[in-house]
Order: C-alpha cells, then structure tokens, then sequence
C-alpha cells in the first residue's frame, strides 16, 4: 500500500504552517494599519508600534517566501527562507530581552529558534526538499 511519504508530509506541514504564518501576520498589519478590526487582537500590546511593524513584515517575508518558493518550485527558496527567519529572529531577540517580562520568555525564544533551526537544515538537506526545489539540477 502506497501512502504518503515522510518528506511529503512534512511538506504539507510546512506549507500549512506558513499559511498559518501568513494569516496572523496579515491580520496583525491589518491592526497595526488600522487600530481596530472585527477579530480579538492578535499583537502583544507591550511591543511599541515600530517594533510591530518589523515583527509582522519579517513574518510575512519569511511566510510568502516559503509559499511563492513552493508553488514556483525555485531554487532560492530555502536561502529566502533562511534570510526571513533570521529576521524573525532579530525582532524576537529584541522583543525577548526589551520587552517580554513573562518568565517563558527564555524558553519561548529557545523553541522559536530550535524551530528556525530544523526547518532551515531540513529545506537544505532533505531529499523532498531539494526535488521540490530543484535544487538537484545543474
């Protein structure tokens, strides 16, 4: 019996997981944009307005370079990626030491980067990855 293999399931993961990125950074610039929205509010009210803007552009850049890579199939994907989390991880940095107060903070920030981590190496070096990339041609 066939079935779906790893690779392809992390995949699917992954895209979900960027969609998932992607709406809540949008709804979060919708707030900072707009004040008010229709939903419960998505941003941490202790990050100052500039702060916001930076947390919710990196996570869109990192979230639309994932996605437009994977429907492009490009070759660029997982460096594009790796450049949008390692923006993510400046404003979390930021946020951690100047702004968070909450004593998860620490361990928040380890699992984020842990997470930056595994899927940076697993965009790089997996085979599904590479095939759906394209980063095996010449």
């Amino acid at each position: 019996m066939g079935g779906i293999s790893f690779g392809r399931a992390v995949m699917a993961g992954l895209v979900l997981l960027h969609l998932g990125l992607l709406v809540w950074a949008l709804m979060g610039l919708s707030e900072w944009i707009f004040g008010t929205v229709p939903w419960p509010a998505v941003a941490n009210p202790l990050f100052p307005r500039p702060m916001l803007f930076f947390h919710w552009m990196s996570v869109i850049a990192a979230a639309t370079a994932f996605l437009a890579g994977f429907v492009l199939r490009w070759r660029g994907t997982p460096f594009a990626v790796t450049l949008g989390y390692g923006g993510m991880a400046i404003v979390c940095l930021i946020e951690t030491t100047q702004y968070l107060v909450h004593d998860m903070r620490w361990l928040a920030m380890a699992a984020e980067y842990a997470a930056y981590l595994a899927i940076g190496t697993w965009l790089f070096l997996s085979a599904a990855a590479r095939g759906r990339f394209r980063r095996g041609e010449g």
